[in-house]
């Protein structure tokens, strides 16, 4: 059919192609990094072939079909396997992701326009697929460089995870966020592969304890980010403690700058609340400086009193593409928690090359009785209306001591 000579059929079937190079296009937020990249310019060249088909000789016509049949099955091949059956479309915020519509438009939370995703079942695994274990050269010692790795494993086979079972996320497939039990020393690391399954690290602990890693990820399997959770052994297990009673403090200091928080109202569970974070200089000047920290102008992570629960953020805004661009001095970012009680939040920041990890303590307290909390009945297939998945937890995602808690990724 491809090699038609009728222009009237080569039209046909050219219309034809192009309706199905849209409807792939479609489910094309199912393919993420890399894979994006090359999709993108499979289905360009994929449309070209189209036009040459139209317009060229019989001989031609033949030669560029046969082109735009690789070039199908190449984009095809790029697909998991579950975005290739048929799926409804569904709109979710990026902010806040157990909110589902079936149709474009705003967040009635935040109202940020609403992205374009698919409901697969793997997506709605509420249990982790990975475990983690910590191997290190010895107790952790205080001010002391400790080199330790990372074991990743699927925990329904045992099978080691590779790089290439993993999807990177701002710029990098393995975020550690490190934070010793009293919650005052945070590090954020990128391990390296070592071994099969294996990955390397090393990181200077300021307090005597234990330090938990909560290892970020994005499985190939499922498109869901997840936490793995592991402890790090220390010299001093489990003598520290949380400050009980710590007073909240939106106001930070380090080598002369000045970091403060701000939030549009009180923070209360399950709430969504505008912020920002402020950057002043030693000189009293709002800092124009920061720079780009993988994919954006600054991360920020916040610790329960738990010590389970993580919340992990990141700046309103498309992701930064040019490393050489600056902002400031505000840095504005939602925050949402479903858990009440003290949050220690990290912000990381980049000035003149060097990273800054103010450190500041948030009371998240209880809704008001008057106020509706979001339903947490699942969205069904169909329906019109909003409804929340309950899990995961908004944009930010929340771990908890059982392992791992799962999000969608935008």
């Amino acid at each position: 059919m491809l090699s038609a000579s009728s222009s009237s059929k080569k039209w046909q079937l050219s219309a034809s192609l192009a309706q199905h190079v849209a409807r792939l296009r479609e489910q094309s937020i199912m393919v993420f990094g890399s894979r994006r990249d090359q999709l993108d310019g499979k289905l360009r060249q994929l449309i070209q072939s189209c036009e040459k088909w139209e317009s060229g000789s019989r001989y031609a016509a033949r030669a560029t079909a046969a082109r735009a049949q690789s070039l199908w099955a190449d984009a095809k091949a790029l697909y998991p396997r579950e975005a290739l059956e048929v799926l409804p479309a569904l709109w979710s915020c990026p902010m806040h992701q157990e909110l589902m519509e079936a149709a474009a438009g705003n967040c009635p939370v935040c109202g940020m326009p609403l992205e374009p995703i698919y409901v697969t079942q793997p997506q709605l695994t509420e249990g982790p697929i990975i475990g983690a274990v910590i191997v290190a050269d010895g107790p952790l010692r205080v001010g002391q460089r400790s080199d330790c790795r990372i074991r990743l494993f699927f925990l329904d086979n045992s099978q080691p995870v590779r790089l290439a079972d993993l999807e990177e996320t701002h710029t990098r497939k393995i975020h550690l966020l490190i934070s010793d039990i009293a919650e005052t020393d945070y590090h954020h690391e990128h391990p390296e592969p070592v071994g099969d399954g294996e990955y390397a690290f090393g990181f200077t602990p300021q307090r005597p304890d234990t330090y938990r890693v909560w290892a970020d990820l994005q499985p190939v399997r499922t498109h869901v980010q997840q936490y793995s959770v592991a402890d790090i052994p220390s010299s001093t297990p489990r003598q520290a403690r949380l400050a009980e009673n710590e007073a909240e403090d939106r106001h930070a200091e380090i080598d002369g700058y000045k970091f403060d928080l701000s939030f549009e109202k009180d923070i209360r569970e399950r709430d969504t609340v505008a912020g920002k974070l402020r950057v002043t200089e030693p000189d009293g000047r709002p800092s124009n400086k920061l720079g780009v920290v993988m994919g954006a102008f600054g991360h920020f992570v916040a610790f329960g009193d738990d010590f389970a629960t993580v919340l992990h953020l990141h700046p309103t805004g498309p992701p930064i593409t040019d490393p050489e661009k600056r902002s400031g001095p505000e840095l504005p970012f939602y925050f949402r928690s479903k858990k009440t009680g003290l949050f220690r939040l990290f912000a990381q920041v980049r000035i003149e090359g060097k990273d800054f990890f103010p450190r500041f303590v948030l009371r998240v307290g209880l809704r008001s009785p008057g106020d509706a909390a979001p339903s947490e009945k699942p969205f069904r297939v169909g329906e019109k209306r909003s409804r929340s998945l309950g899990e995961p937890d908004s944009e930010c995602g929340e771990a908890d001591d059982r392992g791992c808690q799962l999000r969608a990724r935008r």
